[in-house]
């Protein structure tokens, strides 16, 4: 599956070209949890959330199915990495005070992600379904990119790609919803900076294995001439979306940091 071998494949370049997620996510995260004990980042890539998150929770659990991608991970002493599936998690029940997936969940088989999300998650948990959009810039250069995203290479997304486009709204949510604030990821980068991360995107995988590179090749050369001295920046925006809710039961939690066996 080009998908798989993709993210199986890309841990480095997913480290050093993707955007790391804003701390008011992880704010507005932790806001929702009764408790800071425990949170599992699963679908976690090259940890970049995960990170995030051991500044707030006693202990981060971070699963990817992609040795690869684990391998990459940004170590914490807090944080601890596993390769394993969303629908197969090694952990006890109960013992989840948040369950992330971000820019994952789309990939999941998610009638399984979600029954391990109800066993592992405490009664007073939280999960979160979190993805960044299509990124826009000013100017002619973002029109350049718009075209490029939309009327070349879109065709090559795989079909999971829709439900970032849509943030996550037609997908199966059965969980009591509460509201995401507005959100976005915001960077200032460089020529390089952009043409890695559009290197990174399964959609530029199945154009080169379709031998339709050439797309990427014109809109390279075509940015490059709008954009200047390469070294300048360019402010890129990418808007957060996502699902977040509890499972809607009575159980009363203890103090914030009180459990200590998380399996």
């Amino acid at each position: 599956m080009v998908e798989r071998r993709h993210f199986e494949e890309g841990g480095a370049d997913y480290q050093r070209h993707r955007p790391s997620y804003p701390l008011e996510l992880v704010q507005a995260l932790v806001s929702e949890c009764a408790s800071t004990y425990h949170a599992l980042d699963v679908g976690c890539g090259t940890g970049q959330l995960s990170i995030l998150l051991a500044e707030h929770f006693n202990l981060v659990t971070a699963t990817d199915p992609s040795e690869t991608q684990i391998s990459n991970a940004v170590p914490r002493d807090n944080a601890r990495y596993r390769c394993e599936p969303a629908e197969k998690i090694s952990l006890r029940d109960g013992c989840v005070d948040l369950v992330v997936a971000a820019q994952a969940a789309h990939w999941f088989d998610l009638p399984s992600f979600y029954a391990e999300v109800k066993r592992v998650l405490h009664p007073k948990g939280v999960l979160a379904l979190v993805a960044y959009g299509v990124p826009t810039l000013d100017g002619a250069i973002g029109q350049r990119f718009s075209d490029f995203y939309w009327k070349e290479i879109h065709k090559f997304w795989p079909e999971e790609r829709r439900h970032v486009e849509n943030g996550y709204r037609t997908m199966g949510f059965p969980f009591e919803e509460r509201p995401l604030p507005p959100l976005s990821i915001e960077r200032n980068w460089s020529f390089d900076d952009l043409v890695g991360y559009v290197s990174t995107w399964s959609a530029a995988r199945r154009a080169r294995e379709a031998n339709a590179e050439t797309i990427i090749t014109r809109f390279t050369k075509e940015l490059a001439e709008l954009w200047g001295t390469q070294n300048d920046l360019k402010k890129i925006c990418w808007p957060i979306t996502g699902r977040v809710g509890g499972m809607n039961v009575s159980n009363e939690v203890g103090s914030k940091n009180s459990r200590t066996a998380v399996g």
